[in-house]
């Protein structure tokens, strides 16, 4: 069984992207493995408030982010 797990900044997610990654995340593991997984596969996204993470051992610098999209 695999499972992929992705998990990016909250306001990146929706539900387009969330059914654009599932899609292609699992197309890709089946054209590098075996086509026979497809139904055997698993992809997990997840959405986290950029304060909720740390780099470096400190929390992440919400002030300097990329701006969201459509900003």
């Amino acid at each position: 069984m695999p499972l992929i797990r992705v998990e990016l900044f909250d306001y990146r997610m929706s539900d387009e992207t969330s059914t654009a990654l599932i899609e292609k995340l699992t197309d890709a593991l089946c054209e590098a493995t075996h086509p026979g997984l497809r139904d055997h596969t698993w992809v997990i996204v997840e959405g986290h408030s950029p304060k909720n993470w740390g780099l470096g051992g400190k929390p992440w610098p919400v002030d300097q982010m990329p701006p969201a999209p459509g900003s």
